[in-house]
């Protein structure tokens, strides 16, 4: 809301900064109904969404420096690889085994983020889940298939060995922030508008 010395009506910008102490309710009391309002949105639509990771290594067991430096290459293809629908399919049907779980297939697929890092034959897979537990438990079935047929899809891939397992415990939430932002933005959007009552009810009352 922008402002000048005085308004139209006549109010200088000191009185309507006397006014904001007079009518102090007007611009709290609006303030905390939206910023109130704006956390109850938060928390009803915000669906708890947690991450975890396991690791799998894909190599041949021998020295062949050449062999290596192929495993390496093809590591970018396993990247793709773990989230084929032949990989992805037996964690599906695992899951919805699982108690309350009701996940499609593309949904559990969109979830799912690999990583290489530079040089190295270890595959991280990263998912998510609506709890630290169902997370953990997503990322380790996945492992489980990468390891049970990328041989499959690739006949030379030497051997595939998890490496690293996800834990629930280390499951990090990843939208626990929302809510908060909500708030705030409520918070200030109400000041806004409280602001904004405040002075049409002095230039009102004038």
């Amino acid at each position: 809301m922008m402002m000048s010395n005085s308004t139209r009506d006549g109010l200088s910008f000191g009185e309507f900064l006397l006014a904001l102490g007079r009518y102090w309710y007007i611009w709290l009391v609006t303030a905390l109904i939206v910023t109130a309002g704006a956390f109850a949105w938060g928390k009803r639509t915000t669906v708890p969404a947690y991450s975890a990771s396991s690791t799998v290594m894909i190599y041949h067991p021998n020295n062949d420096p050449n062999q290596r430096n192929a495993d390496i290459l093809a590591m970018a293809s396993y990247r793709q690889l773990a989230k084929s629908n032949m990989i992805v399919q037996p964690v599906q049907e695992q899951l919805l085994k699982v108690k309350g779980y009701q996940g499609s297939i593309d949904t559990l697929t969109a979830g799912i983020s690999t990583s290489v890092a530079q040089n190295t034959l270890n595959l991280q897979l990263k998912v998510q889940g609506s709890s630290p537990k169902l997370a953990a438990q997503t990322a380790n079935l996945l492992a489980k298939s990468v390891q049970q047929h990328l041989p499959q899809l690739v006949p030379n891939t030497g051997s595939v060995q998890v490496v690293e397992q996800a834990a629930a415990k280390r499951s990090t939430l990843i939208n626990g922030n929302r809510v908060q932002k909500l708030t705030l933005g409520g918070l200030l959007f109400g000041l806004y508008l409280g602001v904004l009552a405040t002075f049409i009810y002095t230039v009102w009352r004038r």
